[in-house]
C-alpha cells in the first residue's frame, strides 16, 4: 500500500516530513531493509506504487484506513482496508489512496527476511492482508503505541524494537542474503546453488517460501527497480538499458511496460516523489 523501499534519507518538503533508515542491529538488518515514518498534512489523491518484490508492514496512524484499487480494475472503486497491514511482495503496479500518508509508518523487509517474522510467505504475493491475521491483537496494540509517540524517530525505534522481539529462526534469511549478494554480483543461479551446496530444486523452494516468488522473477523485478531509479528526463534509454543489464533497449521497454504499465519514455515524464512512487494527476 505504501512502499518506501530504497528510500534512505530524511526529507522535509512543505508539509511533508519523511524519516527513513536502516535498523541499528545487524540481525535486524538481515530481516528489515528500511524503517520509515511519514507525515504529510496535505496528502490526498492517488499514486501508483510500482512492484518492489518486498514484503511491507504498514500502520496508518491517523485513523484513515489503507485503501487500494483492485489491480485488475485500477479505475474502479478503491477497496477499504485495515489500519495495519501486511503487504505481500508485489509484482504488479497498484493504484493507492495517498490520504493515509497524513501520518503512517512501517517497514520494508529484505528479500528473504519475511520468513523469520511470519513463516512461509508463498501465497501472499500481490495480496494486502490485515496484519492481525499474523500478529493478532498485538497489531492494534502496536498501532496505538506508535500513534501516541511524538516524533518520527521514536516511532522508528518502537517499531524496530517490536520487530526485534519477533524475529525467529534466521537461518534461511542468512542463506538468502548470501545468495542475493552473489546473484547481484552476476553469478548464475546454478553457480549460486553450487556455492550454497543446495540443489536447484531446494534453492528454488527455499526462495519461494521466504521471498514469495521464484529467483528469476524476483531478479527481473530488482533489475526493473534499478532501471527506474536511474530513469531521468535526460538519460539515454539505450545507455540505461546497458547499465541495467538488459539485452537491449527493446528488452528494457518490454519489461518496464510489463511492471509499470507504461513505457520508460512515459514513466520518466511522471512525477516520482520517492523510489517506486508515481503520482497520479487523476482524482
Amino acid at each position: 500500500m505504501i512502499d518506501f523501499c530504497g528510500t534512505k534519507l530524511n526529507r522535509t518538503e512543505g508539509n511533508l516530513l519523511l524519516a527513513a533508515r536502516e535498523p541499528k542491529r545487524e540481525t535486524t538488518r538481515l530481516i528489515v531493509d528500511r524503517l520509515w515514518s511519514v507525515s504529510d498534512a496535505t496528502a490526498d489523491g492517488y499514486e501508483t506504487h510500482l512492484p518492489s518484490g518486498r514484503v511491507q508492514i504498514i500502520f496508518s496512524l491517523s485513523g484513515i484506513p489503507l485503501r487500494e484499487h483492485d489491480p485488475g480494475d485500477p479505475q474502479g472503486a478503491p477497496r477499504r482496508g485495515p489500519l495495519h497491514l501486511f503487504q505481500g511482495p508485489t509484482t504488479l503496479p497498484r493504484r493507492i489512496w495517498r490520504k493515509p500518508q497524513v501520518l503512517a509508518c512501517g517497514a520494508s523487509l529484505q528479500p528473504g527476511g519475511a520468513g523469520a517474522l511470519f513463516g512461509p510467505i508463498n501465497g501472499t504475493t500481490d495480496r494486502a492482508i490485515d496484519l492481525a491475521r499474523f500478529w493478532g491483537v498485538d497489531a492494534a496494540r502496536l498501532r496505538e503505541e506508535l500513534r501516541h509517540l511524538k516524533t518520527h524517530e521514536a516511532r522508528l525505534q518502537r517499531l524496530e524494537t517490536e520487530i526485534e522481539q519477533r524475529i525467529g529462526d534466521v537461518s534461511a534469511a542468512r542463506v538468502l542474503a548470501r545468495a542475493m549478494e552473489r546473484l547481484r554480483a552476476g553469478l548464475a543461479i546454478r553457480d549460486v546453488c553450487r556455492e550454497l551446496e543446495l540443489s536447484p530444486h531446494m534453492f528454488r523452494k527455499l526462495f519461494v517460501r521466504n521471498v514469495g516468488m521464484t529467483p528469476k522473477h524476483y531478479l527481473k523485478i530488482e533489475r526493473f527497480r534499478t532501471a527506474i531509479t536511474r530513469l531521468t528526463p535526460v538519460v539515454s534509454l539505450s545507455v540505461l538499458a546497458f547499465d541495467a543489464d538488459y539485452s537491449d533497449q527493446s528488452h528494457m521497454t518490454r519489461e518496464v511496460k510489463h511492471f509499470a504499465s507504461m513505457t520508460p519514455a512515459h514513466l520518466r515524464t511522471r512525477i516520482r516523489p520517492y523510489a517506486g512512487h508515481v503520482w497520479d494527476p487523476r482524482r
